[in-house]
């Protein structure tokens, strides 16, 4: 396996005051506009490629501009691709396959000379400042970063495609099997149009030796002795590779220029090579590179299936031999199992731009075994919308998942959405106090909309309400009444079983009975103050009128509420509008 960039720590870069993450190799940067993603993106192609900033890239002109890299994997098959002498300037600053590099400019602008690549010495711990030599060698280890910008301007790209343009980089990365195949046939055509244009060619143009001959009869009358030859080098193959570019051919064949198309074609045509790339790739079975793919909203421009097209393409790259780092506002970029390493991207005007906690370190602090950290894994990571958002509303059942964006929308005038709310349906009820330890090691914050009975099982095996409460206690013996008139059935702990009735709706009875209603109440607050709503006359079924929990009364449900309103559909139309305005809260 190549090598991969593990860590990036990035010191005084824009909004990047401190900012550390950890990378994969393949990581979706997801945040909000101007929340960082593209500064964390330039900081990254920096550390590999040298250049000098102006003061415009300074968080803090006064402090020198750091940027930290750990590489891991660096193995002898990695220092393979090294010259001899490269690997000798390495092989001291490797511990253990590790090797920690940090790139320094001390103020903004100055020379190239005074930006310094150091390397950390694992004998001591010091960094040593630009060891002859390192630089190439790690540039070989690591090469230039490949960079597409979310809005490059495609159509100069494509027209200059020299080796710093994105164009030429890919062009360079799949035509490497061409040159090799054809290397020596084209090299003899072009010495054979060399010997035809050089002015020591040995089957040079007639029409030059010509003209060669009557401009040096005219040098010869106010120059005597001195002659001249006309020369016209031929470019190698690295020449006319480097001048690559692509055309473009629609309907009748006639070749347009980039600049005649719109933005969605230009960034279409980028991701189609990105896309050939990955199928040269994967067609040639090996990991035989280690080279960054930087891409800034891939998704830009492309319609839903390219979106996926694309995701499909860069993941196939990082499996063989590519390190992709992208930006995203699409959920589309983020597969299930990606989204355990994908980064969440904020920033705040104290700490500037950084990474909340990834949900792969989130679970396995929250649910340190392994298997049930597989299932909370599998349940939040289907769900990756949450990660584009600043809150999380967890649901219990299916009704909420139908219904609550609709009524959501109908009593706020704004989508979930809109608010920045991801609503996350768990697989099951007691998966709740997990669910919520876990957002909460992520920094996102959350809530929880659960059923009547979670109070006497779930909130009490969970310790959001404690052993001996006294309304758990009242309610029970409510219970044990409605039993005894044969109304209920209970278990051996006294709480609703499936008999005379379902369990679901011996707990709606019980909250029908005046008695119950204030242990309820002080059930519902308990909750509460903990971010959980507990639907207090059973379920969201019962606040809403709903005959059944199924396709036909959920669209019935959507349809009148558009008509009538929530006021003449439900029974308990205060209870769902203090709901919507605690969720929003």
């Amino acid at each position: 396996m190549s090598a991969l960039l593990e860590m990036v720590e990035i010191r005084n870069y824009k909004s990047c005051k401190e900012t550390k993450i950890q990378l994969e190799r393949f990581t979706p940067l997801i945040g909000y506009n101007n929340s960082g993603k593209s500064n964390i993106i330039s900081a990254i192609q920096w550390l590999l490629r040298k250049s000098v900033l102006d003061e415009g890239s300074f968080n803090d002109t006064e402090r020198p501009l750091e940027v930290v890299g750990r590489v891991v994997g660096v193995s002898e098959e990695a220092l393979s691709v090294l010259t001899a002498e490269q690997q000798q300037k390495i092989r001291p600053y490797i511990d253990n396959e590790v090797l920690t590099l940090k790139r320094v400019q001390p103020s903004p602008g100055g020379k190239a000379a005074d930006i310094k690549l150091h390397v950390l010495n694992p004998t001591n711990s010091q960094w040593a400042a630009n060891p002859t030599g390192i630089d190439n060698a790690i540039s070989s280890l690591l090469p230039e970063p490949i960079r597409i910008g979310a809005m490059e301007d495609a159509a100069e790209d494509s027209a200059k495609s020299k080796t710093t343009t994105t164009i030429g980089k890919l062009l360079a990365e799949f035509i490497e099997p061409v040159r090799q195949a054809h290397e020596a046939e084209i090299n003899q055509h072009l010495g054979q149009v060399e010997q035809q244009l050089s002015a020591d060619g040995t089957s040079r143009l007639a029409e030059f030796n010509a003209i060669d001959d009557s401009i040096n009869q005219k040098i010869n009358d106010l120059f005597p002795g001195v002659g001249v030859k006309l020369h016209f080098p031929t470019p190698t193959l690295d020449d006319l590779i480097k001048a690559g570019t692509v055309k473009v051919y629609e309907d009748a064949g006639v070749a347009r220029g980039f600049s005649s198309y719109g933005h969605g074609a230009q960034r279409a045509i980028q991701m189609t090579l990105v896309r050939h790339l990955a199928e040269v790739k994967r067609g040639a079975g090996q990991a035989d590179g280690s080279t960054l793919l930087l891409i800034d909203e891939p998704e830009l421009y492309l319609h839903p299936f390219a979106i996926e097209h694309i995701r499909e393409a860069l993941k196939t790259l990082s499996e063989n031999g590519y390190q992709i780092i992208v930006s995203t506002h699409s959920a589309q970029m983020v597969k299930a199992k990606d989204a355990q390493d994908a980064l969440l991207i904020r920033k705040s005007p104290a700490n500037g731009t950084f990474a909340r906690q990834r949900l792969r370190d989130a679970i396995q602090i929250v649910v340190p075994d392994s298997a049930h950290a597989m299932e909370q894994l599998f349940t939040l990571a289907h769900a990756s919308q949450m990660l584009f958002s600043d809150k999380v509303l967890l649901t219990e059942g299916k009704t909420e998942l139908r219904l609550l964006p609709v009524i959501f929308e109908h009593l706020n005038n704004r989508t979930l959405g809109q608010n920045k709310i991801a609503l996350i349906a768990q697989s099951g009820v007691n998966d709740t106090k997990k669910s919520m330890q876990i957002l909460q090691e992520m920094d996102l914050p959350s809530k929880a909309i659960v059923d009547l009975d979670y109070a006497f099982k779930g909130g009490h095996i969970h310790g959001f309400v404690p052993q001996g409460n006294a309304d758990v206690a009242a309610i029970k013996q409510i219970l044990a009444r409605l039993a005894a008139a044969n109304r209920i059935t209970l278990d051996q702990s006294g709480l609703p079983m499936k008999g005379v009735v379902k369990a679901a709706e011996a707990y709606a009875i019980l909250a029908r009975e005046v008695d119950a209603a204030p242990h309820i109440d002080a059930l519902h607050n308990l909750l509460l103050g903990q971010g959980i709503w507990l639907w207090k006359k059973g379920s969201i079924e019962d606040h809403l009128g709903l005959p059944s929990k199924d396709e036909r009364a959920w669209a019935h449900f959507q349809t009148e509420l558009d008509r009538v309103g929530i006021q003449a559909l439900s029974p308990e139309p205060q209870s769902v509008r203090d709901m919507v305005a605690w969720v929003t809260a």
